[in-house]
């Protein structure tokens, strides 16, 4: 499916570029981010495990679009294809005719002499910190001093690599030495995009009372999660780690035809990642065609050099925002640390676990978890570590003997099916 977000203009200024806004009042400058809920014509609410925050937008409030820079493979010919993570849906973004002003931020000015000596020998400048003018002509380029710790260019999005051209040089802009940025693409939505439940944002702005009044808007999509959904099948929410995207194919193939299946649009990664962004995944379950019927959920790979009791925090923060869903909940256990790595020993002195060793979530992680679901017996589990364990000696022989905590293939299909015979067999659909 294809949503067309109609192209909105707005245009960015800055200092260096163009002349500079004018400042919104004064007060302390906030950042806050959440999902984008409905407020009225003059502004929105975000709202994040902590709350709800009131935004309101001013004639000189900019707004970006944020997305990893790995997408930029999806421009073509004045489009960009944005796939949603997670997700079959695609989402549509035109951009101005015209040139492209690319701005690189150094992180701190501590980094400009590294920087400046890469760009010399190497000819090649790091994508992290990258921002986006669309349809703004170059005033002035520059390359990053003490004083200013960027590199401001025209910028190349049909070069091979993509290249930022400083003062009639063009230098390569990519990640080629490895890791994962996002940019900010300017002038390619506005305000009217800042649609509800489909889109976070992080909002920088000035407090007035209760209210911020935003200065930038960061719109990140996280794509409709009813759009592609069969509205006479359950709706199943199943939140993890990359581990959740090895058994993805092998959950959805399990469950086709008899469940509509999302997964957030992210690696869930550690549990204090998902005490900040459960409110913000779970989305607005309380409107119909929006709701869960079953939500499962796991946290500890990320975790394994956590101590116990932030981990049970985290955790029981969580499941408290799960229940509210009213769905039936499923904790899946965090599946082994094979044997090639080395043995998890002892607990260090301010009681956190061993990082990510053979035995960790064994002796601790699962341990921790299974204290915290015990006292939530409407929590059911599905056993995945015990799930290998018990076939140690067939499908999983080499991955339990390897050095790498992921699965593949057969192995990683399996685990799959193994929790969707237990989503069947929960919801009374075998």
């Amino acid at each position: 499916m294809k949503i067309l977000i109609r192209n909105v203009l707005v245009i960015f200024l800055s200092a260096g570029l163009v002349a500079e806004a004018q400042p919104l009042g004064k007060g302390a400058t906030v950042t806050v981010d959440g999902l984008i809920i409905p407020r009225d014509d003059g502004g929105m609410y975000l709202r994040n495990s902590e709350g709800q925050s009131e935004v309101e937008w001013t004639k000189a409030t900019r707004v970006a679009l944020e997305m990893n820079t790995r997408l930029f493979r999806g421009l073509r010919e004045g489009m960009l294809r944005y796939p949603v993570q997670s997700s079959k849906q695609v989402i549509e973004f035109p951009f101005p005719k015209g040139p492209i002003t690319g701005i690189v931020t150094l992180r701190n000015d501590g980094r400009v002499a590294d920087a400046l000596k890469v760009a010399k020998e190497e000819n090649w400048i790091p994508e992290f910190g990258l921002q986006l003018r669309f349809g703004e002509p170059l005033v002035k380029g520059q390359l990053p001093s003490a004083t200013d710790p960027r590199f401001i260019g025209h910028w190349n999005p049909n070069a091979k690599p993509r290249t930022l051209t400083i003062r009639g040089r063009a230098y390569e802009v990519s990640l080629k030495k490895g890791g994962q940025s996002s940019a900010l693409l300017f002038n390619v939505i506005g305000v009217k995009d800042c649609k509800p439940f489909v889109n976070r944002a992080r909002v920088v702005g000035r407090k007035r009372g209760d209210v911020i009044v935003a200065e930038e808007i960061h719109v990140l999509p996280i794509g409709d999660q009813a759009a592609l959904d069969d509205p006479k099948l359950p709706r199943y929410l199943f939140i993890g780690d990359s581990i959740s995207g090895n058994y993805n194919n092998g959950l959805r193939k399990a469950l086709a035809g008899k469940f509509n299946l999302h997964h957030p649009p992210t690696n869930c990664g550690p549990s204090g990642k998902g005490k900040k962004s459960i409110v913000e995944w779970l989305g607005a379950h309380q409107q119909k065609g929006r709701h869960w019927d079953v939500i499962s959920f796991n946290f500890g790979h990320w975790d394994a050099g956590n101590d116990k009791k932030t981990y049970q925090e985290n955790l029981k923060a969580v499941i408290a925002h799960l229940k509210k869903t009213k769905a039936k909940l499923i904790w899946v256990t965090t599946c082994p640390v094979p044997k090639g790595f080395l043995p998890a020993g002892n607990l260090a002195q301010d009681g956190k676990a061993p990082k990510r060793t053979s035995g960790v979530m064994e002796k601790y992680l699962n341990p921790w978890a299974l204290e915290v679901m015990k006292r939530h017996p409407e929590i059911s589990i599905c056993d995945q570590w015990q799930y290998c364990k018990d076939h140690e000696a067939g499908l999983y022989k080499d991955w339990w003997l390897g050095k790498n905590v992921h699965f593949k293939g057969e192995a990683a299909d399996k685990l799959g099916h193994f929790l969707a015979e237990h989503i069947l067999k929960l919801m009374n659909k075998e």
